[in-house]
């Protein structure tokens, strides 16, 4: 039931990133400016879904690849910055999915909690 919910996120996340890297390469700034902002709207959107406390790590790699990703800009190698924009989208996308699945799990582990509770009460007032 739950498992099959994991696994189509996980297999959009992975339908994404094989979509971008199968996208073009950027031959000006202009590819790879976009795809920076791309990233920076993946790192919002995924900071906005709690990354920061249920995916940490993930969200971290998204911001180093994407300040990596603007270094780059900076050094006017664009197909470096578009490579590094879009793993940072990926990354982000990961993050914000992981944290969605996070928060969903938490309610299901404690009602898991609170029905053992009531087994272990039901046994106790079965007993006396």
């Amino acid at each position: 039931m739950g498992g099959n919910s994991k696994t189509t996120q996980l297999l959009a996340v992975v339908a994404a990133f094989g979509l971008l890297l199968t996208s073009g390469c950027a031959t000006d700034g202009t590819v790879s400016s976009q795809k920076i902002q791309a990233g920076e709207k993946a790192i919002t959107d995924a900071k906005k879904g709690n990354a920061s406390v249920n995916a940490p790590a993930e969200l971290n790699a998204a911001e180093e690849n994407l300040s990596k990703a603007r270094e780059a800009q900076a050094k006017k190698e664009y197909e470096k910055a578009a490579r590094l924009a879009e793993r940072a989208s990926i990354d982000a996308e990961f993050a914000r999915t992981k944290a969605t699945m996070e928060k969903a799990k938490k309610p299901v582990v404690e009602m898991q909690k609170n029905i053992e509770v009531m087994r272990q009460e039901i046994e106790r007032l079965s007993k006396q």
